[in-house]
């Protein structure tokens, strides 16, 4: 009997077709659990009117041997690192961190909060024996804590949303992350229409985000200044900074309302680097870099991307150093 060679002709389609679709049934958001929480999973506990947030990787951030430089050279960044290790170690047990405005951007202090994902003891915060005599109140079973008040009213709150995330804001702010933590309003994965966006933003990344800009913003600038005049159709930007392979990269999206808008936008971006590069003979690091910065226009957004080898950024630093020493050297002479 032959062989059946119409069997073996369908195994690899289907197993190409099992592929795609169990590769592209990865979880979904979801409310983040310390140690094993994406980036993205933070999102779920802000509300869909959040007009701006800023997502940290702190766990890869803090570990960066450039980071960790800075802290040992900073007096008080190192003062402020080991208060903070009396209650949780920084280095393994915070995960990720969201600084976001829940609300109107020109009302921050009341809609600014920070979510931080982490393992943590809660009797470290609040010792049992000093529960009954604390301020700690409750929202929809969740505690939270004032921690400042003005005129007994409470103006920064410690929310322990449970046993991964804490949220710190105002009481109105963290109140509203609770009901989202609850389920009583959608998250900001929910927003039609920002969800379309997020798909651009590489959520993987050392941080990443995004800013609903304010109508009016440049409004008073725009009369006498065309690139005002221009900034003032940018409706959103996105953003996302990266470390790999020894290198820094940083990518800006600004999203206004057509191609022509995007175009004018790179054109006058392009321009304002060209005047850089020209600027820039007496500080060749300067150059280099403004000639690595990519700008780009579509239909869909303005693309800015631009990668710096950690070198690079090391010279850059260095030479800004010596400046400033020369400017303070030369105001010294003149006094």
């Amino acid at each position: 009997m032959a062989p059946r060679k119409i069997k073996a002709v369908w195994v690899f389609p289907v197993v190409l077709i099992l592929t795609l679709f169990f590769g592209s049934c990865s979880p979904g958001p979801r409310i983040p659990v310390a140690g094993q929480a994406r980036g993205q999973d933070l999102l779920t506990l802000l509300p869909a009117e959040t007009s701006a947030f800023l997502v940290a990787d702190w766990n890869r951030l803090i570990n960066l041997k450039a980071v960790q430089k800075t802290i040992e050279e900073e007096k008080e960044l190192n003062a402020y690192r080991k208060k903070a290790e009396a209650f949780v170690d920084l280095q393994k047990n915070v995960y990720f961190l969201a600084l976001a405005v829940v609300g109107d951007t020109k009302k921050i202090a009341e809609n600014a909060v920070l979510l931080v994902n982490l393992k943590y003891d809660r009797s470290k915060l609040i010792p049992e024996e000093q529960k009954n005599e604390s301020n700690l109140e409750f929202y929809e079973g969740v505690p939270y804590f004032p921690f400042i008040e003005l005129e007994e009213s409470a103006v920064a709150c410690l929310a322990f949303l449970d046993d991964s995330n804490l949220a710190i804001g105002s009481e109105q702010a963290i109140k509203t992350v609770i009901e989202v933590f609850k389920g009583k309003r959608p998250n900001l994965l929910a927003s039609k229409e920002k969800r379309h966006y997020f798909k651009d933003i590489n959520m993987t990344a050392l941080t990443f985000g995004w800013l609903t800009v304010p109508p009016g913003l440049f409004k008073a600038e725009a009369a006498d200044n065309p690139a005002f005049k221009l900034a003032e159709k940018v409706r959103y930007l996105s953003s996302f900074s990266d470390y790999r392979q020894q290198a820094y990269s940083l990518e800006l999206k600004i999203y206004a309302s057509t191609r022509e808008e995007h175009q004018r936008i790179g054109e006058t971006l392009s321009g304002l680097k060209a005047l850089g590069l020209g600027l820039s003979g007496e500080a060749p690091e300067i150059g280099q870099a403004l000639d690595s910065l990519e700008i780009t226009a579509s239909e869909r957004y303005v693309k800015v991307y631009l990668s710096l080898k950690e070198e690079m950024i090391d010279r850059l630093k260095q030479s800004l150093k010596e400046r400033l020493a020369g400017d303070k050297k030369v105001q010294a002479e003149k006094i």
